[in-house]
């Protein structure tokens, strides 16, 4: 596996939209694998242009992970949108009234790979100088995000065979979960989802989903896994799990 970029994603508000609708009140408290093929896609200045960014992370080509940093706070704000359209209304429009859910301050911790060398050297070049081709946010348009590289490691990846739980930092997948180890000291918040939108074609037609299992607190997550990836930092070993 080539190395692996580190780095922070935030802002003062986050949505994300249910995969099955086109404008959705409700948010998932985290970003979907998809939609941040669309952040890095900014960053690097991908053509939007029928999707076309989408080309460049074809099935099994990236491979990603997310922590929480900022434990999750929801917040309901009305918001005008248009009668029948997506985003926010213009001035001589009719307006439609909505509840929508947002995250409030956000952050998260990306752990980003990909088969493309080049692609992953012209990402970290971005990341390193704080420079981005088009304006990253966080779901929709006018929700804009901040950014910042942490580190640049190598990771690998074991299968586990023995039944000892291990601490995860990141969103576990469903399936590589085979039983939690919560310690009470930790105090963990965990949420499921499912249909968590793995991988979109050009159409915008999402071709895999999984289950995931988050703390909405940010704090890791001990438990027995099939499979983990690793990677040490300032000499301490840290086990996440990218999908």
């Amino acid at each position: 596996m080539p190395k692996m970029l580190i780095f922070d994603i935030w802002g003062r508000y986050a949505h994300y939209k249910k995969i099955y609708a086109t404008t959705s009140a409700l948010s998932y408290i985290i970003p979907s694998k998809t939609s941040l093929y669309g952040y890095v896609g900014a960053i690097l200045g991908l053509s939007k242009f029928e999707n076309a960014y989408l080309s460049s992370f074809l099935p099994g080509s990236c491979h990603l992970g997310i922590q929480v940093i900022n434990p999750i706070i929801m917040q309901r704000i009305n918001t005008n949108l248009h009668p029948h359209d997506k985003g926010l209304i213009q001035a001589n429009q009719n307006r439609k009234p909505t509840t929508v859910e947002y995250i409030y301050q956000p952050k998260y911790r990306i752990f980003f790979t990909h088969k493309n060398t080049n692609l992953l050297d012209e990402l970290e070049a971005h990341l390193k100088n704080h420079t981005a081709v088009y304006t990253p946010t966080l779901g929709l348009a006018y929700l804009l995000s901040n950014f910042e590289w942490r580190a640049t490691v190598k990771v690998d990846e074991t299968s586990q065979q023995e039944t000892q739980s291990i601490s995860i930092e990141t969103v576990i997948p469903r399936d590589a979960l085979e039983s939690f180890d919560l310690k009470p000291d930790v105090g963990n918040e965990i949420i499921e989802y499912s249909q968590f939108a793995l991988e979109m074609n050009t159409a915008r037609e999402v071709t895999d989903r999984t289950d995931v299992l988050v703390d909405r607190l940010g704090n890791p997550i001990q438990a027995v896994v099939n499979r983990f990836n690793f990677y040490e930092y300032h000499g301490k070993k840290h086990h996440i799990l990218l999908f």
